[in-house]
């Protein structure tokens, strides 16, 4: 850990506005100082001579005019305007001043006092005293989050100040002419680039002193091997890519800022018609190339611009005074972006060095949200992992070296007090080598036994998976769908089949089903129902429910050699079979053991009507949502101790809107909760019934939400199966 740091609250604020009024002076006064010269046309001449003739009593405001004499006996006096400021502009001018000012105070204080628990808190870390809980609770809700709030304090003076402007330009407009009210504007831009700009300036310090040296004294070392961040994590080429921006667009944009400050109007000279030498002037060597009348005629009626040598004065040196200011903040910005990374990835280079070294107890900070941050975040990971795995091995030592010094101990006291059995006791001690030895070889044949058992139960769940539908598939045959899949083990018990004879065609099969056990039995029964439902449905063309699952049975039975009388083998298969005609809207299924739930918006009492003299069909009233349940039969697909008869074939009539599950018992047979009871069906129903109307990929959040609260803490204890679809 680093030296605790003092915290920088106004520090900020006073630096980042310092570089504001230097940005934004040598622009303001070259926009009041390009326009000057435009105030000398607001009188005119041959005005004031008419109204002096005709009033003897009218006299000039000599603080706004002097009057030379007419040397030339034209009649004409030469008028010298000097721009002077009314009452009311001055009163405008000051308010906008002094309004700013006090929102600047009013960002000073509250800086202050956003920045006071900080300072508090590492003030008295760095003296060792106790730091008050609510200090310390703030601090830690508010760091992340403090180059927002910092910059946000910033931007008040900004807003307040610009909305000022806006209603003073395009509300209350209280202008003398429309002069000072096109500089008001064009100061109104300048503000606003200057404001961004000093924004900005305060987040990206902000954000660069909270990563570098705030974070591991306000976080503990448990909570910064991983990322802390809220919200998904952000790119480096974004970062890198708003670096580069700030650097090209801030000298390219203050470039043309003075530019625009700088062209003035050639129609504003007020010449009339221009003479050939005035043309020769404004065109320079194209003058030649093109017609005079052509010319004169595109002074006329085109507004063409000039810069003038005054202005070219101006020009440059407001440029070279607004590229000084830009690149104090570039330096800020590019050594800001530059150690987000540098700083992060030294100390992970730093730490992989020590591990190379052997030490393998050290982490490192995980400072950023972003590719940088999840590296810092793997490798801490990957330390402890390591650390664990050294520390078992240790500790298998340490116990293995106990006994052999416990043995080794009892055998040189029988060696004091038995001289003569020198030798067996030599005997014995190579005895107790040979047995560390062997419990070593069987350490190592277990370890190896177990990887290879492990890598073939994963070989097969890959087996498993490639059975399944692909998802290519699902997405063509089902539309509307998900699948909630969670074996309990690596492979599963549980399994899920579709079958469609193609693309075009509007009817489909498809089935939820749980094989008897779980991991590796389950899912040998598993891949053997869904072979034979594709041998069933596939090769003998058939799509009655029904009949599927008869023949399904008589399969299972022949090829587990189950025999009713003296069978000791009860594994069977419970499924829900469907064929669903999309085209004709109907559903037929049969089931063994796994019901079907139809969910629809309605009145159940309607239903009840349709179906009041079918057996198979339970109904249940959730508010506005109806559940249908239609029974399975109770007939395995296995053996059974009882003679059983056939599946039976039952039909629904479907609505568009309709909501069709299938599922296993892994989820309802689920314990958790306070009483650590069973999740059971009427949970179930009523969960299903809760999440009618959502999207498919909401329902399947809202499912595993669901499971993953009731389970708690609590082992999975069966494999879980639920599918739904939306007609």
């Amino acid at each position: 850990m680093t030296k605790i740091p003092k915290y920088r609250g106004l520090r900020i604020y006073v630096v980042a506005f310092l570089l504001y009024y230097m940005l934004i002076s040598p622009m303001s006064s070259m926009l009041f100082i390009t326009n000057y010269p435009k105030f000398h046309e607001k009188i005119d001449v041959l005005n004031y001579r008419n109204k002096k003739k005709k009033d003897k009593s009218f006299k000039a405001d000599s603080s706004a005019i002097q009057i030379e004499l007419d040397t030339n006996n034209t009649g004409y006096g030469k008028i010298i305007v000097t721009p002077r400021k009314t009452k009311m502009e001055r009163k405008n001018y000051m308010e906008l001043e002094s309004f700013f000012f006090e929102l600047l105070i009013l960002v000073f204080v509250l800086g202050f006092l956003y920045s006071l628990p900080f300072k508090i808190y590492f003030k008295n870390k760095r003296k060792n005293k106790e730091i008050h809980q609510k200090i310390t609770v703030f601090c830690r809700k508010t760091l992340l989050h403090s180059p927002l709030i910092v910059a946000g304090i910033a931007a008040i003076p900004f807003v307040f100040t610009a909305a000022h402007m806006i209603s003073k330009l395009f509300i209350i407009n209280d202008f003398v002419n429309g002069l000072r009210r096109g500089i008001y504007a064009q100061y109104l831009i300048v503000f606003v680039v200057a404001g961004i700009l000093t924004v900005m300036f305060v987040y990206y310090w902000q954000r660069h002193l909270m990563q570098t040296k705030y974070i591991e004294h306000i976080f503990t070392k448990d909570e910064l091997r991983k990322r802390i961040y809220r919200g998904s994590r952000r790119k480096i080429k974004y970062k890198l890519l708003i670096s580069s921006l700030m650097t090209t667009l801030l000298p390219l944009s203050i470039v043309l800022v003075y530019l625009f400050l700088s062209v003035s109007s050639i129609k504003d000279l007020n010449t009339g018609t221009f003479s050939d030498e005035e043309l020769k002037i404004i065109f320079g060597q194209y003058y030649n190339h093109f017609d005079i009348a052509v010319l004169k005629d595109l002074l006329e009626n085109i507004d063409l611009y000039y810069i003038s040598v005054p202005d070219t004065v101006f020009l440059f040196g407001g440029i070279i005074m607004g590229v000084m200011v830009s690149m104090i903040y570039l330096m800020f910005f590019v050594y800001w972006s530059n150690y987000a990374i540098i700083i992060p990835v030294g100390e992970l280079l730093k730490n992989m060095q020590l591990t190379t070294g052997g030490k393998i107890g050290n982490y490192t900070i995980v400072r950023t949200n972003d590719e940088i941050g999840e590296l810092a975040e793997k490798y801490n990971i990957m330390t402890q992992k390591i650390s664990a795995y050294i520390h078992d091995i240790a500790k298998m030592n340490q116990e293995l070296e106990q006994k052999v010094k416990d043995r080794t101990a009892k055998i040189e006291q029988q060696k004091k007090e038995i001289e003569q059995q020198k030798s067996e006791v030599e005997a014995q001690r190579d005895e107790i080598e040979q047995q560390r030895d062997y419990v070593i070889k069987q350490r190592d044949e277990i370890a190896m036994h177990r990887k290879s058992i492990t890598d073939s139960i994963e070989y097969a769940y890959s087996i498993q998976k490639a059975l399944l539908p692909p998802d290519d598939l699902l997405k063509d045959y089902l539309k509307q769908y998900f699948i909630m899949y969670k074996p309990r083990d690596i492979v599963s018990g549980d399994f899920y089949w579709v079958h469609k004879k193609n693309l075009h065609e509007e009817k489909l099969l498809i089935a939820a089903a749980d094989c008897t056990g779980h991991g590796v039995p389950g899912a040998f029964l598993s891949m053997l129902g869904i072979s034979y439902l594709n041998e069933i449905v596939v090769d003998k063309n058939e799509f009655n429910p029904a009949l599927i699952l008869n023949k399904l049975r008589e399969k299972v039975i022949m090829s587990l050699h189950q025999r009713a009388e003296k069978s000791k083998s009860r594994d069977g298969i419970d499924i829900a079979l469907c064929a669903i005609d999309y085209k004709r809207k109907t559903l037929e299924y049969a089931g063994a053991y796994n019901p079907v739930y139809i969910i629809r918006k309605g009145d159940i009492s309607e239903l009840k009507k349709q179906h009041e003299d079918y057996q198979h069909f339970v109904f249940h009233s959730f508010e506005t949502i109806t559940l249908i349940e239609i029974k399975a039969d109770k007939i395995p697909i296995g053996i059974a101790p009882k003679k059983t008869s056939d599946f039976t074939l039952k039909s629904f009539e479907l609505k568009e809107g309709d909501e069709i599950y299938l599922f296993s018992d892994g989820y309802v047979d689920q314990f958790g909760g306070k009483n650590r009871l069973k999740f059971l069906y009427a949970r179930f129903q009523k969960t299903l019934a809760g999440i009618y109307g959502l999207s498919m990929n909401d329902k399947l959040k809202e499912l595993e939400e669901v499971h993953n609260n009731w389970r708690g803490s609590e082992k999975q204890i069966d494999d879980i199966l639920v599918i739904g679809l939306k007609i």
